[in-house]
């Protein structure tokens, strides 16, 4: 048995929360789910009450994962997590700029990297984890989440002037004409790209590869069949076919053919934020 089930977010929660997860495995002995990580800029706030995943790094290295679990931005296929036996968990994905607007927790200091969510959200988060395990059913779990993130949404943080450029990317399709983007800001271009930097935790060039792949990547999955790889390509920006399976080769860790049998079907932060809840 393999569920996951999804719902869009509150209106007052819309700017920062892209959609609300669940999924429940029940896996045989000695038959592990894995899941491939692949590039994602939304950050993801997961809560297990189930037996827990692993992370295996490309080192080799295992670990398993915190209770709570707060992955922020990734800009590489970098290993795989491992599900065993009973899996029960509830997601959080949070939009790229959500961190810093709902917890004043900088953005350079979360990429690239994942973290126990009660050291950076502190223990108030893990009373949420506690109510969520006893929860009867995902809608109460949505209300649950929705109930310690308002107080949060109504009093965020407004957005820097890099952080809107970093928006507008992002809403854009990847797109990123970092000169035009600089003289938006009144700041010259060696100027914007550091500040970018300091503040995003990555460089505008590559947060809008990152952003351009993710889209393209939805797209690719979205029209099966019905568009062209070529089509596809265009649309979001890419100078021809194989330019994006560079792209995807880098950011997904395998070509747009192959790239849906390569993530599996657990792939989260895909999610609509639009869509009413439905099964998958």
């Amino acid at each position: 048995m393999h569920r996951i089930k999804t719902a869009p977010p509150h209106v007052e929660l819309k700017e920062f929360v892209r959609a609300f997860a669940s999924r429940e495995m029940s896996l045989l002995p000695g038959l592990p789910y894995q899941q491939p990580n692949v590039t994602c800029l939304e950050h993801t706030i997961a809560f297990d009450f189930g037996t827990r995943p692993s992370i295996v790094f490309d080192d080799g290295e295992l670990r398993l994962t915190p209770r709570i679990h707060y992955v922020g931005p990734h800009t590489s296929p970098s290993g795989f997590a491992t599900f065993t036996d009973n899996v029960l968990g509830f997601a959080v994905f949070l939009n790229p700029l959500a961190a810093w607007q709902l917890f004043g927790i900088p953005l350079h200091s979360l990429a690239n990297q994942d973290f126990d969510a009660t050291d950076i959200l502190g223990t108030g988060v893990h009373e949420v984890w506690l109510r969520l395990a006893e929860s009867r059913s995902f809608s109460q779990q949505v209300q649950i989440a929705e109930t310690y993130l308002l107080p949060f949404a109504r009093n965020a943080h407004l957005r820097t002037s890099i952080m809107r450029a970093a928006h507008h990317v992002f809403h854009h399709k990847g797109s990123i004409h970092v000169e035009k983007l600089a003289r938006q800001v009144g700041l010259g271009v060696r100027q914007f790209e550091r500040r970018f930097g300091e503040e995003i935790g990555l460089t505008p060039k590559l947060f809008g590869r990152a952003a351009r792949f993710q889209m393209a990547l939805d797209a690719s999955s979205r029209f099966t069949g019905s568009r062209s790889g070529l089509e596809i390509a265009h649309e979001f920006g890419y100078f021809d076919q194989a330019h994006m399976v560079r792209d995807f080769h880098a950011f997904g860790g395998s070509p747009p053919s192959q790239i849906e049998k390569h993530i599996g079907d657990m792939r989260l932060w895909r999610l609509p934020p639009s869509a009413d809840p439905y099964y998958l």
